[in-house]
């Protein structure tokens, strides 16, 4: 089969998510549309039920918008394997193939965003004895905790737009083999980034499982496993991002579209199930202290039975006494 067909040649093609979506991606990308549609009121009422305060229901909003991503990505996707011919017509529509790439591109790192937010909130929380909190909880110690976190959003946020701009660039890429280099480049750098943020979710998430138990330790693994899966997005775009110079025969085989959806595709849903499955304002302490008011009504009143059994605990409601199950 030839590398070059209609207007560009496949030999200057620069790594693509899933490869060309052709007739047999039609079924999968259908299911993977409908599996996000089944999410999207949940994560509508997580939402709305986190309104307040702000930095809660903005967290949830991404969530939302990164489903609703995926709604329309692979509802593009059908439609373009259901109209792709190879080798005489591989890229019918060559916007929605941009938008696919860019869409898949970049829609993890919300979910790693959000993760990096979660674990914040778990390592913050104050719904502890005093005795029992993380370094980062205790006084003096948050505004260092605040600078790593905004600093891995911020990192996170290049790693979109580097995505972005890689994208950008797709259709020139096709008939340009130094554009196509240089897409290869912003997307390495894009995916690396991502990579290694979600590594260190994944490596902190471990460190409070073993040695911060009083936290959560089923929490704590919660977040680790969570980490763990979304790791997995990051390290297989990375590997083919590296790989060599796909032919028309990779980019439509079997083998590339499997790894596809079961390495993306299932990854990232899984991740978004397990993000609107639990109360994260319980589980992770997230929306802090006034949160905690919020649900409450207020303080425990001093010298009240519950502040004798619960001892000096600082902040607001339901605390319990030593570790969470």
């Amino acid at each position: 089969m030839s590398n070059s067909t209609g207007s560009f040649s496949f030999a200057s093609f620069p790594a693509l998510s899933g490869g060309l979506p052709t007739s047999p991606d039609e079924a999968p990308s259908i299911i993977f549309t409908i599996a996000y549609v089944a999410l999207l009121p949940l994560a509508i009422w997580r939402t709305w039920t986190y309104r307040h305060p702000g930095t809660l229901l903005f967290t949830f909003v991404r969530l939302c918008l990164f489903i609703s991503i995926r709604v329309a990505t692979f509802a593009l996707r059908a439609a373009e394997g259901a109209s792709a011919q190879i080798p005489d017509n591989p890229v019918p529509s060559e916007g929605i193939f941009i938008a696919e790439q860019i869409l898949l591109g970049v829609g993890f790192i919300v979910l790693v965003d959000l993760i990096v937010e979660l674990l914040k909130s778990h390592i913050w929380r104050t719904d502890v004895q005093v005795v029992d909190e993380t370094l980062f909880a205790q006084e003096g110690q948050r505004n260092v905790l605040q600078r790593i976190v905004r600093l891995m959003h911020v990192a996170l946020i290049v790693s979109i737009a580097l995505g972005i701009v890689a994208g950008t660039q797709y259709s020139d890429a096709l008939t340009d083999p130094s554009t196509a280099s240089n897409v290869k480049t912003l997307r390495t750098a894009s995916t690396v980034i991502a990579l290694v943020v979600s590594a260190l979710c994944a490596i902190v998430s471990l460190f409070l499982m073993l040695q911060y138990s009083h936290l959560g330790q089923s929490r704590s693994v919660y977040l680790l496993v969570t980490s763990c899966i979304i790791l997995v997005v990051p390290a297989y775009r990375l590997s083919t991002t590296l790989a060599s110079q796909p032919s028309l025969e990779d980019l439509v085989s079997t083998d590339i579209r499997v790894k596809f959806y079961i390495l993306q595709g299932l990854a990232e849903w899984l991740v978004a199930g397990l993000l609107v499955l639990v109360d994260v304002r319980v589980w992770f302490f997230a929306g802090g202290e006034k949160q905690m008011m919020l649900e409450r009504g207020g303080l425990i009143p001093q010298g009240s039975a519950e502040e004798m059994r619960l001892g000096p605990v600082r902040g607001w409601g339901d605390r319990t006494p030593g570790s969470y199950a």
